[in-house]
């Protein structure tokens, strides 16, 4: 559901690709097909259109406009397609790229015992508060259930794909409207595992990261399991940082999949500072917590790097203990050029990334009057003793 104090999220500069990754994208093969309502719901509860079970309390259409759209089936108007991936190792398996929250409002809809009733609708106001018990049952409605499961939806399928970045690439074109999804969205489908359940499953119930972004449930977008993420990647897998975050974060929930079984204890204890860490920095920054001067939209690589020493609890003392210092060191900081450069363009580049941990850590270290130890710059990798 959305919220009226969701936070904006300022863009990142890290989803052009360079020109070899392209190479092989002519070779991924794109169908059409129109597939009735009826047998979408089929695919669906099947689990052969994989919707994760946890994406439905990551809703983000309320009630009224799930109404709408179920209303405008009803009445025959033209809705937009689907665009789903089969599965490289499971044919007959797909992943959605675009339309999830459609395929949510179906089946919410004509779930027999919890399901929503209509409202808010316009051109067939006599179906307000009708059910899909109702729909389905009754007879003085059986021209428009059968209107409703016979509809055909316009449904493109992609076969054949060549990389991950094929699907990314697409995903992020099909959302490039007013409300951008995440990518982790798509990664949490990509990568599924005991790890990438963990974050979503933590991030949901944290109350300290539904403050973060300004929430009361949450994010439908699923920015707060992002925020997770890059947390545990960083303090985890920093010396792999290759200067792609997309890669990054991929291959992170790839490791940490596989490594659950003897690493759970430790990532749990970590996502566990990681929100400790949340509480000092918005005690300290209050509604200023990465943000640039000026600017209202949040920084997620400004936070990264405000969050990675923010987990030790001798800094988060300090930085209480000097509160007024680290925020006027703070605002000093971005009229250094290195730093300022640092969290406006090529954020995900090795060179700023680094520069942005090392300014902010002796920044930390200068105001705060402590032993920080700062990560390094080797061979053209970051290095951080620390891990």
């Amino acid at each position: 559901m959305a919220e009226e104090d969701d936070i904006e999220f300022e863009d990142e500069d890290d989803t052009a690709l360079p020109e070899d990754r392209f190479a092989h994208f002519s070779e991924a093969v794109l169908y059409s097909t129109d597939w009735t309502v009826e047998t979408l719901l089929s695919q669906l509860r099947r689990e052969n259109i994989q919707l994760n079970p946890n994406f439905q309390r990551r809703d983000a259409w309320e009630n009224p406009r799930k109404s709408r759209f179920i209303e405008s089936i009803i009445i025959g108007l033209p809705i937009p397609q689907l665009v789903l991936a089969e599965h490289r190792d499971e044919r007959g398996k797909y992943l959605v790229l675009d339309g999830k929250q459609r395929l949510l409002s179906l089946l919410k809809y004509t779930d027999e015992e919890n399901g929503f009733a209509l409202s808010g609708l316009e051109a067939r106001p006599d179906l307000v508060r009708t059910k899909y018990k109702k729909l389905s049952s009754d007879p003085q409605l059986e021209q428009d259930h059968n209107a409703f499961l016979n509809y055909t939806i316009r449904t493109v399928i992609i076969r054949n794909w060549p990389n991950r970045d094929f699907l990314y690439q697409v995903f992020l074109r099909l959302n490039t409207g007013s409300v951008k999804l995440s990518p982790q969205e798509l990664r949490q489908a990509m990568a599924p595992g005991p790890f990438t359940s963990f974050a979503d499953d933590f991030s949901a119930g944290s109350g300290q990261l539904m403050q973060l972004l300004g929430r009361k449930s949450p994010d439908p977008r699923m920015r707060d399991v992002e925020l997770l993420v890059r947390h545990l990647a960083f303090r985890n897998r920093v010396r792999e940082y290759a200067g792609r975050m997309k890669n990054f974060l991929d291959d992170t929930c790839i490791v940490e999949n596989q490594a659950w079984a003897d690493r759970n204890e430790e990532i749990i204890k970590q996502a566990k500072g990681f929100e400790t860490a949340i509480e000092c920095l918005t005690e300290v920054f209050g509604d200023k917590l990465a943000r640039k001067p000026e600017s209202k939209a949040f920084n997620r690589a400004l936070f990264d790097a405000l969050a990675f020493y923010t987990v030790y609890e001798d800094v988060r003392k300090a930085m209480l203990r000097h509160r007024d210092d680290v925020l006027n060191a703070y605002a000093a900081l971005f009229e250094n050029e290195e730093f300022s450069d640092a969290v406006e363009s090529d954020t995900a580049g090795i060179p700023n990334t680094y520069s942005r941990l090392r300014l902010w850590g002796a920044t930390l270290r200068d105001t705060c009057q402590i032993n920080l130890e700062l990560p390094e710059l080797h061979n053209g990798r970051i290095r951080y003793q620390g891990q």
